[in-house]
């Protein structure tokens, strides 16, 4: 299946701005506006939406949401490892007023200082750069397992109290990226590697076919996306991004899409269903 929502674009200019933590991957660019694009299609058209990210690491998922997305009222991040937030926190703030500003100005600085064009560029990239949504958003540290703790969190930043409408989240794969937070602080570069990836051809976004139903429920992918849907209203859409041929579900849930590029499976599901499963 083709791209129906992210059109080819070279989005180096952004990577460059971004900032990552070393050894976490991140979603390429163009995968992450496909996935919400395609999650769209199964909400209300043309309201404005909350989207959560609850494994958001350095934030960079939601930051490319609110940089080529339309209608974005609110982005909220959370973790069970907090010492990527300080990173999410860095990048979410390009979204506000003057924020890409100040990073083109941050960048000059080592520039200067360090004389690398590398930087330069950057400062040149961020300043081409015009979000597509100015939501307001929050970060904090939460185990999305951990019900309470992440109630809290939304609760926060939920100020129309419907909750969120979709929920993206690259599901921890790796020895860097796990189901719990990580005892050492990955480290946090003052210049990005590239994070979300330039959008090169990676092949046509493929329809998975018929998936292995997960009835096991000591699946910490099918632990977690329970964990998620409690939280949310039947309505919204979880989308899950994980590595190899399938994301999986709990037995009996049916999937509104499922999809696959590269070494990357995703899925789409009511939360409702999740729920019910």
């Amino acid at each position: 299946m083709q791209y129906r929502h992210a059109p080819a674009a070279n989005h180096a200019a952004l990577d460059a701005v971004l900032a990552s933590a070393p050894g976490r991957p991140t979603l390429p660019v163009r995968l992450t506006v496909e996935l919400a694009g395609r999650a769209r299609a199964h909400l209300p058209a043309d309201a404005p939406l909350t989207v959560w990210d609850p494994c958001c690491g350095a934030g960079v998922t939601l930051t490319v949401l609110g940089l080529l997305v339309p209608g974005l009222a609110r982005l909220v991040g959370t973790d069970a490892d907090p010492e990527p937030l300080d990173l999410a926190r860095r990048n979410l703030a390009l979204l506000d007023p003057g924020g890409l500003t100040a990073r083109a100005a941050d960048l000059d600085a080592l520039a200067a200082r360090h004389d690398k064009p590398s930087y330069a560029d950057a400062a040149t990239a961020a300043r081409t750069l015009v979000p597509a949504s100015t939501p307001a958003w929050s970060v904090a540290p939460a185990d999305a397992r951990d019900t309470a703790a992440v109630r809290s969190a939304l609760a926060g930043a939920d100020r129309y109290g419907t909750g969120p409408d979709l929920v993206l989240a690259d599901l921890p794969h790796g020895h860097r990226t796990t189901w719990a937070a990580s005892p050492t602080r990955p480290g946090a570069a003052e210049m990005p590697a590239p994070a979300a990836g330039p959008a090169r051809a990676a092949g046509p976004v493929r329809a998975a076919g018929p998936a292995r139903a997960a009835d096991d429920d000591q699946d910490p992918g099918v632990e977690f996306l329970r964990a998620v849907a409690t939280v949310l209203r039947p309505d919204a859409v979880v989308v899950a991004v994980g590595r190899g041929r399938t994301v999986p579900l709990p037995g009996g849930v049916r999937p509104l899409d499922r999809v696959r590029v590269g070494h990357r499976a995703a899925v789409l599901v009511r939360a409702g269903a999740l729920r019910e499963g």
